[in-house]
């Protein structure tokens, strides 16, 4: 009740600063009005009559439905009116936005689609929202990349559009599962892969064969290099495969642990291939740096509770680190040679600071002994001379 008693509030707060402002659409649709009152639109000056037409100061129907009114009731007309500001380039100019995004939009799935005259296709609305369009950095908008899956599943994850389409309802839900949609989800960042990121924002269409590489390697710029100095970017690409996807899937994206290589070989190549050996020798050179580095952190850690001095270790070991996930970015290349010069160099440094450790933990007892000797023998002085003083005061 208070909820609603607040919004009825809000519808009529702003249908009074419409009629103050000299626009009476508020009177009859207080709801549009308080929707299109938190917009980016009405924050730049845009009114009601700039996308429906009409006569907005007048309260009489007809008047205010009249002469150049537009309903906005047919779904295939959105597009072409959004354009109507957002293709001029005087217009969008100032905010640095874009003009070829309709264009664009006709040559996606969706635009295509509107063109054949099928209602149900996305349209600007669908994903913005009608009057309230928010930026897309706003956290309440649609498109916000917290809230970017769940405006795209509102069709893909229908099931009955879905099969209409041929579609797959489950797109949303394993993307959930994945690195990426994991990563939106806990937080931390907003800048993993979200749907636009791989099918692109207004000219939505799937990755082809060939492109699935590039599109990843926007963002993982390293492994796609990487991956184009492998076998596998030929062999794929005459195969018809789906380059990244083939390992990592496509919506749940997996991050692939070092102790999965040779089983992953081995589901293409089969298990006594020598593809599968090689995913195996690798899979061993990355889990060994892996393990000297681990070791290494659990020493530093126990050094530094016996007031060992370990800043340079933590920084060396940092770099292990590095060497070792630039190891497993050549991973891409296949190549064992590769992979292990890197592995190397972590698991040098890993062995090197648990040596160094080692020896200065071993030599610590023998320091400690001839602190106290010299502690016990400075006091026992002190206690000699003492005795001594006083033997002299004492007359003895």
């Amino acid at each position: 009740m208070r909820r609603a008693a607040t919004g009825l509030a809000l519808a009529l707060l702003a249908a009074a600063t419409a009629v103050a402002q000299g626009e009476q659409c508020g009177v009859c649709h207080p709801q549009s009005r308080v929707a299109f009152d938190g917009s980016i639109h009405q924050g730049e000056g845009v009114a009601c009559s700039d996308c429906h037409g009409g006569d907005p100061a007048s309260r009489e129907l007809r008047r205010a439905h009249g002469g150049d009114f537009r309903a906005l009731d047919d779904r295939l007309q959105i597009p072409a009116l959004c354009a109507e500001c957002h293709a001029d380039l005087e217009r969008m100019r100032p905010y640095n936005l874009p003009v070829d995004q309709y264009a664009v939009y006709l040559t996606s799935q969706h635009g295509r689609a509107i063109g054949r005259g099928e209602r149900r296709a996305a349209i600007c609305s669908d994903c913005h929202g009608a009057h309230a369009v928010l930026r897309p950095s706003d956290t309440d908008s649609p498109v916000h990349p917290r809230r970017l899956a769940d405006t795209c599943g509102s069709c893909h994850a229908d099931p009955e559009l879905a099969a209409e389409f041929g579609l797959d309802p489950r797109v949303v839900e394993e993307y959930r599962s994945g690195v990426h949609g994991q990563s939106l989800a806990e937080g931390g960042t907003t800048a993993a892969a979200g749907c636009t990121s791989c099918h692109g924002v207004h000219g939505a269409a799937p990755p082809g064969f060939g492109d699935v590489d590039k599109v990843c390697g926007g963002c993982h710029v390293q492994e796609r290099r990487a991956y184009l100095d492998g076998p596998h970017h030929a062999a794929m690409r005459d195969a018809g495969l789906p380059e990244c996807a083939s390992c990592h899937e496509h919506h749940a994206t997996r991050r692939l642990a070092p102790d999965a290589i040779e089983a992953m070989c081995s589901d293409c190549h089969g298990a006594e291939s020598e593809q599968a050996r090689e995913g195996e020798r690798i899979e061993v050179v990355l889990r060994t740096a892996a393990d000297e580095i681990a070791a290494a952190e659990r020493l530093t850690t126990q050094a530094a509770r016996t007031a060992v001095h370990v800043e340079d270790y933590l920084s060396r070991l940092e770099e292990a680190r590095t060497y070792l996930t630039e190891g497993l970015t050549l991973v891409h290349t296949v190549r064992l040679a590769s992979v292990e010069e890197m592995t190397r160099r972590a698991r040098s440094i890993g062995e090197e600071v648990q040596h160094e450790i080692y020896q200065k933990i071993d030599r610590r007892p023998a320091h400690i002994g001839l602190v106290l000797f010299w502690f016990y023998l400075v006091m026992t002085v002190l206690v000699i001379t003492v005795y001594k003083r006083r033997l002299r005061a004492s007359g003895g």
